[in-house]
């Protein structure tokens, strides 16, 4: 996934990547890395870390992605490697439930597709809260991506430490999905992977 020599150390301030990458490559040194990417960057200036993992979101408002001269290589990680978090890069307002003038509003700029999208990552989170009895919430990750003829979703449960990773992947017809659909999907999602981990799966890595 990542081209770095063994025993590398690796920068995150997410439990849900620091999991992942530790799946793909337990040789790494994962550290907790945290501040903004400045901070971050400036961690890696003074070799603290050998690489980062940042958002390209925060590094295309810095200028770095698009700046062919920068001091910084920078390569995507594919969602495939590494899915991102529930709802990552969807929600753009919120508002009170009862404010019913400003959901009015909000519904002539709402995107249909993302709102399909956060709805069956929303409700796979909210079903792995509920249905869970944990001292502490596992790395988690989700998302439902648009094909040309139907609708994918992928989700993910996993030790702190990358040992276990569990996922779940299926499709929906996109003439039968929507948001109800969206719902379902997400609590099959979340009653699959929580059933596969059992009840010992965060043992020894969260207080009781």
């Amino acid at each position: 996934m990542v081209q770095l020599t063994t025993g590398a150390k690796v920068g995150s301030a997410s439990i849900r990547r620091q999991a992942q990458l530790l799946a793909c490559r337990p040789d790494f040194e994962v550290k907790n890395i945290r501040g903004n990417i400045d901070a971050r960057l400036e961690a890696l200036d003074r070799g603290d870390v050998d690489a980062l993992i940042l958002a390209s979101a925060g590094l295309s408002r810095l200028g770095i992605l698009k700046d062919d001269s920068a001091a910084y290589h920078c390569k995507q990680i594919p969602a495939s490697d590494v899915l991102p978090a529930v709802g990552q890069g969807i929600i753009a307002v919120t508002c009170r439930a009862d404010d019913l003038e400003t959901i009015s509003a909000l519904k002539k700029v709402d995107n249909l597709d993302n709102r399909i999208s956060a709805t069956a990552e929303r409700s796979f989170l909210n079903a792995v809260d509920g249905l869970s009895h944990w001292a502490g919430r596992p790395p988690v990750a989700a998302l439902m991506s648009k094909g040309k003829a139907a609708w994918i979703f992928h989700a993910l449960l996993a030790t702190p430490d990358g040992s276990r990773v569990l996922t779940y992947n299926d499709t929906i017809d996109t003439s039968h999905c929507n948001e109800e659909a969206a719902l379902n999907i997400g609590r099959e999602a979340a009653k699959y992977l929580l059933e596969q981990a059992g009840d010992d799966f965060l043992d020894g890595y969260y207080k009781q």
